[in-house]
């Protein structure tokens, strides 16, 4: 493709991607199902502004993005084709998944309250910056798994070369991850390892050892 012909395609591109967002802002006081009649899968559920409200999603969609919402309910039933959920600056956010999502991103936020049906659909939660963080993992209704940021000490790691004098890092917000590992939920400081590899001190301390 010629540079000429790129040029022009790039506004094609991109209104195809913002008319595949279905956006549902400032809405309040309701409750509402997302079903074939208003999503599709290619479609990326954008909630913004919305209070008081509980959002049900009953039909398949590309990923779900929820920005600056505040008493929010989401129910999630049916698949995300990317498994990604992103909340940012929002507050007092429920989470029910009862379908796979790999990924759940949270970032500035203030009690977010995380709950998988089933452990077979959990991956991992990568947050940042936030001020109470609930994860539950349930199986046949019953609560298996469960943890709260609020109990867990913020450890800053120096970076994986050992170097304290790089501060490459100190303008950034510390970002961690929360997965099962040996079966229990276990919330991890990420890194940025050679050529900004995102992994975390453990990982990177096996790499190392199994790659001397």
């Amino acid at each position: 493709m010629q540079q000429n012909e790129l040029d022009q395609s790039i506004p094609t591109l991109v209104g195809n991607l913002l008319r595949q967002r279905k956006f549902f802002v400032n809405e309040s006081s309701i409750s509402k199902c997302l079903d074939a009649s208003s999503i599709s899968s290619t479609s990326t559920i954008f909630l913004r502004l919305c209070n008081d409200i509980e959002y049900i999603v009953g039909s398949a969609c590309s990923k779900i993005m929820i920005e600056e919402c505040k008493n929010l309910v989401l129910i999630v039933n049916d698949k995300i084709v990317t498994s990604i959920i992103e909340v940012w600056k929002s507050e007092n956010i429920t989470l029910k998944l009862n379908t796979q999502v790999q990924t759940v991103q949270v970032d500035q936020c203030e009690n977010v309250h995380i709950q998988y049906e089933s452990i077979k659909n959990f991956y991992s939660v990568v947050w940042n910056n936030t001020k109470i963080l609930e994860l539950k993992l349930l199986e046949d209704g019953e609560e298996k798994h469960a943890l709260s940021t609020g109990d867990i000490p913020n450890e800053k790691t120096n970076p994986p070369n050992g170097d304290k004098s790089d501060k490459s890092q100190d303008n950034c917000p510390f970002q961690y991850i929360i997965r099962l590992i040996d079966d229990q939920l276990i919330s991890e400081e990420l890194i940025r390892a050679e050529k900004g590899f995102p992994t975390t001190q453990r990982e990177w301390n096996d790499h190392k050892n199994n790659n001397p």
